[in-house]
């Protein structure tokens, strides 16, 4: 499965696994308390990318952002680097940031970059990282069988 908004793979947790044809396997004690842990650590994981979104919906003005896709670009350029691009619109990995006159763009472009230099963005995007580090070491070593 995927974590909403920024879009960054995760096993499978027990509400992923209802729809299935593996939701007999909830019914097993030792696999259901296995589980629990992806559970909670992708909750907490949506959690903090709730707090994103919210920090920076705070720190962006104007009409015509897709907040959505600022988050996404926002976690994206702090944990793994890129750039932006400004053209007609302004764009990251061909998700639509904004829209408007040239301006607007430009003035969103700027606020972009200062949005990813703040350190408490910073230390958000990170604690996401650790906790999806997290969420797959312990997958890998609890819930994959050789």
């Amino acid at each position: 499965m995927k974590i909403d908004i920024i879009e960054v793979e995760a096993p499978c947790n027990s509400e992923c696994l209802e729809g299935t044809e593996f939701r007999s396997l909830l019914s097993d004690e030792t696999f259901r308390s296995r589980l629990e842990v992806i559970d909670s650590l992708v909750s907490l994981i949506k959690e903090q990318v709730s707090v994103l979104r919210r920090e920076v919906k705070e720190r962006i003005t104007g009409q015509g952002v897709n907040i959505d896709s600022l988050t996404y670009a926002i976690y994206r350029l702090v944990e793994y680097g890129g750039n932006t691009s400004l053209g007609e619109k302004v764009t990251f990995d061909n998700r639509v940031i904004a829209e408007g006159p040239f301006n607007f763009l430009v003035n969103v472009n700027g606020q972009i970059d200062r949005i990813i230099k703040d350190p408490d963005i910073r230390s958000i995007c990170d604690e996401i990282r650790y906790l999806i580090e997290a969420l797959w070491e312990h997958f890998n070593k609890n819930m994959v069988r050789d």
